[in-house]
């Protein structure tokens, strides 16, 4: 199995068509059916579906395509880094959930870049798993994580602002002519949760109630989206501040009462060597 191949790959998994694959690589049609038919022997079995239609993922085909995505970038990653002239150049990557406090990091990599104009910031949005993943795959340099969230196998730095957790609503709604909103009203109204926070026990312990006994309504990833549900009135959003701007819109933010805030960390894979590039963002980051 070569990088090259998976490269192929990955193309003809997008496209869905080995010859329109072929134009894009600009390949011609058999010799990207070769190599992909090698990479199938290699693997000891098929990885597509053949129609007159185009082609398919079979099951391991699936498994290939979300392994390969991060191989490639990886492999990617490393030649940028590697293949620079000046000692402080290349990407860095960094990956973190939806919080304002992330903001410090922008702005450490700001005084980076004003004395190293050759670095680039590749920034990947997910929520905590995810980031976790690609710091553990090495996608990513650094994540910016939220608690709660099982640190014991990284480094990190606790950033000096905290989240604020409440309830994002429209703004003429009962909820949202309150000041406050009581923990234990959640159960009573449709929640629209993050993914992570519907199967995350240790929010519902500081919670005092359990999610899981909410009437969820819906799920979200990033929380714009979730605000466009919100907004048509479908329901409320548990979520942090400061993170959908509502200033002069229909939605407004209620905190929670008791209050609940949530630290955020700038994470590192423990034992892992940094890049130059990572290296030098971390001095200038600690030195703030």
């Amino acid at each position: 199995m070569e990088l090259q191949q998976l490269r192929y790959f990955l193309a003809v998994a997008s496209e869905k068509n080995i010859t329109r694959a072929a134009e894009h690589l600009r390949l011609s049609q058999p010799a990207l059916s070769r190599q992909i038919h090698q990479l199938e022997d290699s693997l000891g079995g098929p990885l597509f579906e053949r129609s007159q239609g185009g082609v398919t993922l079979t099951e391991r085909g699936y498994y290939l395509a979300e392994h390969a995505k991060e191989m490639v970038r990886l492999a990617d990653k490393i030649s940028v880094n590697l293949n620079t002239e000046t000692p402080v150049s290349g990407e860095l990557y960094i990956g973190g959930g939806e919080t304002e406090t992330l903001t410090s990091v922008i702005e450490a990599f700001r005084q980076m870049k004003q004395h190293h104009p050759d670095v680039k910031l590749r920034l990947y949005s997910g929520n905590g798993d995810d980031v976790i993943d690609k710091l553990d795959w090495g996608i990513l340099d650094f994540g910016v994580v939220i608690e709660p969230i099982n640190l014991a196998a990284y480094d990190s730095i606790k950033l000096s602002q905290v989240d604020r957790w409440g309830i994002l609503t429209r703004r003429d709604s009962p909820i949202g002519q309150k000041e406050t909103i009581e923990t234990e009203d959640l159960l009573d109204l449709p929640l629209i949760l993050s993914e992570q926070s519907l199967v995350d026990r240790h929010l519902s312990s500081r919670l005092g109630v359990d999610l899981t006994e909410a009437d969820v309504i819906a799920t979200y990833n990033l929380l714009f989206n979730a605000s466009l549900l919100v907004r048509e009135g479908i329901g409320h959003a548990l979520c942090l501040d400061r993170i959908v701007n509502t200033h002069g819109t229909e939605l407004v933010f209620v905190p929670l009462h008791p209050p609940l805030t949530s630290s955020v960390h700038l994470t590192w894979k423990s034992g892992s060597r940094l890049s130059n590039v990572a290296s030098t963002f971390l001095e200038v980051f600690t030195c703030e």
